[in-house]
């Protein structure tokens, strides 16, 4: 990558947060959950005793927090700042989600009992506007036929000498035109296959708590055996989560 490409690049990096969302975010983190600040301050500064905490920046690449100790040594007080590094800002949400890890990290190393205020103010608000993508398999009777239908096609495409019970399909339906159908199949499901593999892909960069790898594979997978009877689940959640984000 050329240098020019990659300063094309920083500066695409920087834009992802606008300096209106740069300074809501630092208000919303010094005012409402200034204690997790601290906390984060506190362990990962070494400063157990830090008095107060605060971001004093916001973009991009990461956040910077500064905080207050006591300096007994020299018998009075003592700052001193950080910067955590972000590598997957993607808007405001992203940056809260990860300065909730911060906290929770800091919250169990530290001993606290709990959970920092940040998570669980951010859970019930992904409660509201988040859907679940947990992966869940078609009902028995869904699979069944399903396995059935594509077995059924499978061998009337593949075996010439049909099983005499099955020869009457052959009257109406020829085994090149079965072949013809279970190509077209495999396409189309590898194509649907493709595209939940995609969306799900999107999906982990944007929201990472409601899209993992793995769930992503049972996804691509679950759609790619059983068709519509996995995609119509999936896209019945699509439709709501972005019927939630309209609403928002």
């Amino acid at each position: 990558m050329s240098q020019q490409q990659q300063q094309a690049r920083q500066r695409q990096k920087r834009d992802i947060l606008s300096s209106e969302d740069q300074e809501r975010l630092k208000e919303r983190l010094n005012t409402s959950y200034s204690a997790d600040i601290l906390t984060i301050a506190r362990h990962f500064g070494s400063r157990p005793l830090a008095t107060t905490a605060c971001v004093t920046d916001i973009d991009s690449n990461g956040i910077t927090i500064e905080w207050q100790w006591a300096d007994a040594t020299k018998r009075k007080s003592a700052t001193d700042e950080m910067q955590f590094a972000m590598r997957d800002i993607t808007g405001p949400s992203s940056v809260l989600h990860e300065v909730s890890n911060l906290a929770i990290e800091a919250h169990k190393a530290l001993g606290l009992a709990g959970e920092p205020q940040l998570t669980k103010d951010k859970r019930e608000v992904d409660a509201k506007n988040l859907v679940d993508f947990t992966f869940r398999l078609p009902s028995p009777l869904s699979m069944a036929s399903i396995a059935f239908g594509v077995g059924l096609l499978t061998y009337m495409a593949l075996v010439s000498n049909v099983h005499p019970r099955l020869r009457f399909i052959r009257h109406w339906v020829s085994q090149d035109t079965c072949y013809h159908l279970f190509v077209w199949a495999l396409i189309v499901h590898a194509l649907e296959a493709g595209a939940v593999y995609a969306f799900c892909y999107l999906l982990k960069v944007i929201q990472p708590q409601q899209m993992d790898t793995k769930t992503q594979l049972k996804w691509t997978l679950g759609v790619a055996l059983f068709g519509l009877g996995c995609l119509h689940d999936f896209a019945k959640r699509v439709s709501r989560q972005f019927a939630l984000v309209g609403a928002n």
